[in-house]
């Protein structure tokens, strides 16, 4: 079996790029967000992973979005962007999702990117072989994880 992720993402005709929330992320545009969403899919498809995306928007309907998805198929990873993690105005938003997939999905594993750019690094933290569903174990500290990972040999742990 390959391993199944589902990337949720806000979408990006939904955002207000001036709002002090997104100012932060310098140069994003929505032109920007939607090639970065796209380049994110195709990049773990290219490493083997069969991935899918949900845009969603800031209200009641980014659930019912999100729950649509989770009961037409089984993911082993779900990746939230930045624009719903980051933004302190998207905390009950983002604790929502995380909620709503957890119920869902107990089995999977959260992924979170560490830079504007989801790559195939940050799955395989977890899933190091798209064709091996069974999760690595959670390291008891974050030396061990990032040991796992030649990608985040620079992180500060």
């Amino acid at each position: 079996m390959t391993v199944t992720a589902l990337q949720i993402g806000l979408h990006p005709s939904t955002i207000d790029y001036d709002a002090p929330d997104f100012a932060a992320f310098t140069g994003l545009t929505e032109e920007s967000l939607h090639a970065a969403n796209d380049e994110n899919l195709a990049r773990l498809r290219e490493a083997g992973y069969e991935a899918d995306g949900c845009q969603i928007d800031f209200g009641e309907n980014a659930l019912g979005t999100v729950r649509a998805v989770l009961e037409h198929a089984r993911y082993d990873a779900v990746l939230i962007g930045a624009g719903v993690r980051l933004t302190p105005g998207n905390t009950l938003l983002f604790e929502s999702i995380l909620n709503l997939v957890h119920t869902a999905l107990p089995h999977a594993r959260f992924i979170f990117n560490q830079n504007a750019k989801a790559t195939p690094d940050d799955i395989r933290r977890h899933y190091p072989d798209p064709h091996r569903t069974a999760a690595l174990d959670v390291p008891r500290d974050l030396k061990t994880a990032a040991a796992r990972n030649p990608a985040n040999a620079g992180a500060r742990l």
